[in-house]
């Protein structure tokens, strides 16, 4: 059976399910590209994390629980999701 066709859970609220502060492992950041958005919630089912939450008709992404994998823009059937770096600047320094 390919995965496409397991059934998909909801996942639960987000940092429900994350023991700590996932911040610190995160080397890329979802940004979503809410134009391109259709509010499909695929990024809030495939999300190991549940760091992803609709809210007022817009997907919000909680930092504190994302530790970057990238699974949410892969499912993203429209692209709308982009991950980019978490560091600015030629030394590396950390953008927070």
């Amino acid at each position: 059976m390919a995965a496409k066709e397991l059934p998909v859970v909801p996942s639960a609220r987000p940092g429900t399910m994350a023991a700590a502060d996932m911040s610190r492992l995160r080397e890329q950041r979802p940004v979503i590209d809410m134009g391109k958005c259709n509010l499909c919630r695929e990024c809030l089912l495939y999300c190991p994390d549940a760091a992803l939450r609709e809210d007022k008709n817009e997907i919000k992404v909680y930092l504190q629980f994302c530790k970057g994998c990238g699974i949410c823009a892969l499912e993203c059937p429209t692209q709308a999701i982009t991950m980019v770096g978490e560091y600015a600047g030629n030394r590396g320094f950390i953008d927070k």
